[in-house]
C-alpha cells in the first residue's frame, strides 16, 4: 500500500463521516451493519434475569428486556444467552447474546431485522471476528460469491447502564434475511443451518426437506447418506444445476485464506444454505467465524478435514475453479492493499472501546494489535498467492481510483465516489465501483483511500 497511515487516517475518518448514509438510526438494515460506525446498543431487564442469562448453561432461557439504539425509544425485546465461552472481567461476564425483536411483541421489526447475534469475539478476539466476516462481505462480488452472504460490525453494549464492551453484531440467517434479498417464496424457499459435523437443521421451510435437498442424498451434503457420491465426473455435471458452486467455493476459499478450523472444508460445520424453487441453485452463506485469524499464517488452502473438501477438490473442475476464485480474490478484494487499509480505517474508530473492555482478548496493546493483524494479513496474502496453482499475476490496473485522470488520487476522485454513492445505474458502467459489485459502497471508499496519493 502506498498511503502513508499518518496521512491518511484523518481523512478517512472525516470522509467516512461524508458518506451519504444518514443518521443511523434511520437506516434500514444495511447500513446498521456500517463497519466505520460504532454504535451503541442498550438493554435494560431486571438484574436476577440478567444474572440468570450470564450463567445459563442451557442456552434456552429467555427473558424480557428493553432495547434501544442510543437516539431511539426502548422496544419490548426477548434476550437468551448463545453458546460459547464466557469472557469473566470486569463488573459482567461477557457472553454472547441473542436479541429475538418480535418474541414477545409478534411482527415487530427493527431495522427491518427481526434477530440480531451479538458475538463477544471468545475464540479469538472481537477485532479478528469482525475482520473475518469483512473478508465474506468483500467476497461477495463477481469474483466471489456473486450475491451477498451476509454482513456484520462491531457495537458497543450497555446492560442496565453498564458498558460491557465491544461485540460483533453479525445478520442473523433466517426468513427476514432471504426476505431482505428479494429471494424468499413462501412454500418455495428452505433455509438449513450446518451447525456441527453431519447435523443439518431446517431453519425455513418445511415441514418436507426441498428437492435439492433430497437429491443430493449423499456425502458430502446429506447428514444421513443413502446414497453414494457419484464419480468426479458425474458430480462435475451435475452438482451446478443443484448448486451454486462458484458461492460454495468462495465460502471455502474465504475460510480458508482466514485460517477458519471450523469452516466447510476444514470441518465441514458452520455455514447455512438456502434451497429455492424459484430458478436460484443453493446458496450457502457463512456463520460462527470467531476461531479466524490465528496462529500462523502459512496453512495449505487446499488441506481439508472434512468431507465437503475432500470430494469437492478431488472433482478436478472444481479443483480448478476454487484456485480461480482465490486468485481472483487475492488480485482484488482480498489483496493486501485492500485489507491493510480496513484495518487503517477501523482502528481509529475501535480503539477507546477496546481499550475500555476488559474483556476484549486482546494480549497486549491495542494499537500493536492492530499493527499485527496488519502483519497477518499482508504475510497471509503472499504465502496465499505462493500456494495457488497455475496461478495469474494480478494485473496492473493503470489507476482506476484516479476517477479525475489527473494521475493522482484525491480529494476530487473521493468527491466524485461520495457523489455516486450508491446503486449504479448500470452495473459495469459506474466508475467509482471498483469492485464491480453494482453499487459504490463502503470497500470502493476503502480502496479510493488505500490508494491516496501519486498513481504509480
Amino acid at each position: 500500500m502506498r498511503t502513508s497511515r499518518a496521512g491518511i487516517l484523518p481523512a478517512i475518518m472525516a470522509m467516512a463521516a461524508m458518506v451519504p448514509v444518514g443518521k443511523v438510526h434511520a437506516q434500514d438494515w444495511p447500513d446498521i451493519f456500517n463497519p466505520l460506525e460504532l454504535v451503541a446498543l442498550n438493554l435494560e431487564m431486571d438484574p436476577g434475569d440478567w444474572n440468570t442469562i450470564q450463567h445459563d448453561d442451557t442456552f434456552d432461557i429467555e427473558v424480557p428486556a428493553m432495547f434501544w439504539m442510543d437516539g431511539e425509544k426502548p422496544i419490548l425485546v426477548a434476550v437468551r444467552r448463545k453458546p460459547g465461552d464466557p469472557l469473566g472481567g470486569g463488573p459482567f461476564i461477557k457472553v454472547s447474546l441473542k436479541i429475538d425483536i418480535n418474541e414477545l411483541v409478534p411482527g415487530q421489526l427493527w431495522h427491518d431485522s427481526r434477530k440480531l447475534s451479538l458475538e463477544n469475539g471468545d475464540d479469538q478476539d472481537v477485532v479478528s471476528e469482525g475482520i473475518a466476516w469483512y473478508l465474506h462481505r468483500l467476497a461477495s462480488g463477481p469474483e466471489g460469491y456473486g450475491y451477498d452472504p451476509g454482513l456484520a460490525s462491531w457495537i458497543t453494549l450497555y446492560i442496565n447502564g453498564v458498558y460491557t464492551g465491544v461485540y460483533v453484531n453479525v445478520e442473523q440467517r433466517d426468513k427476514r434475511f432471504l426476505q431482505n434479498r428479494g429471494i424468499y417464496v413462501n412454500g418455495e424457499t428452505w433455509l438449513y443451518k450446518v451447525s456441527s459435523k453431519g447435523q443439518v437443521d431446517l431453519k425455513v421451510g418445511g415441514p418436507e426437506d426441498s428437492p435439492t435437498f433430497e437429491a443430493l442424498c449423499y456425502e458430502p451434503f446429506a447428514p444421513d447418506p443413502s446414497c453414494s457420491t457419484p464419480d468426479p465426473a458425474t458430480l462435475a455435471a451435475e452438482l451446478p444445476l443443484l448448486v451454486n458452486m462458484q458461492g460454495l467455493l468462495t465460502l471455502a476459499a474465504a475460510g480458508s485464506f482466514s485460517r477458519n478450523p471450523d469452516a466447510i472444508f476444514s470441518h465441514g460445520k458452520n455455514f447455512y444454505y438456502a434451497d429455492f424453487l424459484s430458478g436460484l441453485t443453493r446458496q450457502h452463506y457463512p456463520w460462527d467465524l470467531d476461531a479466524t485469524l490465528g496462529g500462523g499464517a502459512n496453512d495449505d488452502i487446499y488441506q481439508t478435514g472434512s468431507a465437503y473438501g475432500s470430494i469437492l477438490l478431488g472433482v478436478p473442475e472444481f479443483h480448478a475453479q476454487y484456485s480461480q476464485i482465490m486468485n481472483d480474490l487475492i488480485c482484488g478484494p482480498l489483496s493486501a492493499s485492500s485489507l491493510v487499509a480496513f484495518v487503517d480505517a477501523i482502528e481509529p474508530v475501535l480503539t477507546e472501546a477496546l481499550e475500555n473492555d476488559p474483556n476484549n482478548q486482546i494480549d497486549g496493546s491495542v494499537p500493536k494489535h492492530f499493527d499485527s493483524l496488519r502483519n497477518w494479513l499482508s504475510t497471509r496474502v503472499a504465502n496465499v498467492t505462493a500456494q495457488i496453482e497455475d496461478f495469474e499475476p494480478c494485473d496492473v490496473q493503470p489507476c482506476p481510483w484516479d476517477i479525475d485522470g489527473n494521475n493522482d488520487v484525491g480529494v476530487k476522485d473521493l468527491l466524485f465516489l461520495l457523489g455516486a454513492w450508491g446503486p449504479c445505474p448500470k452495473k459495469g458502467d459506474c466508475p467509482a465501483d471498483f469492485d464491480n459489485n453494482g453499487e459504490v459502497d463502503v470497500p470502493d471508499l476503502l480502496d479510493l483511500l488505500g490508494n491516496w496519493g501519486p498513481c504509480p
